[in-house]
């Protein structure tokens, strides 16, 4: 029960503070929106079918809105050093991760279901596997990137280092999610061309179960790493 209080308290004075502000969530949106705009545009004039681009623009807008969110997760407590003050409190830090981790997966959550209707309706895709498989790719792809992004944006904010570190290392270890997160979407909508399937770097994926069961895999090990480290990075 104190577990739960102290991740709710924190949850609860992030998730209201940022959709009081109304910073964050409106840049995602525009920034999503004109990923989308463009990668339409780049599937009008290319040989790429737009019903292929359409699951690639999904992930990357995702990505990058994503990590518009998570660079803000400790913003509000580097005024006056309160990031200090709460690494003070009397809770175990990972109870800090786990609160800015649930606040991140709200904050794509709340992105996605504005972003993913417009993108079936400019792609013109069909979800021919049904609303739950959406649903459960998505959601396994935003565990993903809120867990890595929530812990390196505690690192990159605590160690005061600017720029774009942040973006370099969570792409670079998102990397290998990437794969059957695109597989799996693509299936979903049944865009996914023959001639593609196992070849190149679809070869290791193999079907929407082995997708999925990946997708999961790199969830419980990113999650319960960065829980784990979470209390080393900060105090160091």
């Amino acid at each position: 029960m104190f577990l739960f209080n102290g991740i709710k308290a924190i949850f609860v004075k992030d998730l209201v503070t940022e959709l009081r502000a109304r910073e964050v969530l409106p840049a995602m949106i525009v920034l999503g929106m004109l990923i989308v705009w463009v990668l339409r545009l780049v599937s009008e004039v290319g040989s790429m079918p737009a019903q292929v681009m359409g699951p690639a623009a999904l992930w990357i807008a995702f990505l990058f809105a994503g990590l518009m969110a998570q660079e803000r997760s400790f913003a509000t407590e580097q005024h006056q050093d309160c990031i200090y003050g709460l690494l003070l409190a009397p809770i175990d830090p990972g109870v800090v991760y786990l609160a800015k981790f649930l606040v991140n997966i709200s904050m794509l959550c709340i992105f996605e279901i504005i972003l993913v209707p417009i993108v079936i309706f400019t792609f013109k895709l069909s979800v021919q596997a049904g609303l739950s498989r959406l649903i459960a790719i998505l959601l396994l792809g935003n565990i993903a990137i809120s867990s890595v992004g929530t812990l390196f944006s505690a690192i990159v904010h605590v160690s005061r280092i600017r720029g774009s570190i942040l973006s370099i290392l969570v792409l670079t270890i998102l990397l290998p999610v990437m794969m059957p997160a695109t597989f799996a979407l693509l299936l979903c909508f049944g865009t996914l061309p023959e001639e593609l399937i196992g070849t190149g770097a679809l070869t290791m994926v193999g079907n929407f179960k082995t997708a999925i069961g990946y997708l999961a895999a790199f969830d419980a090990i990113f999650v319960t790493a960065a829980w784990l480290l979470f209390g080393f990075v900060v105090q160091e």
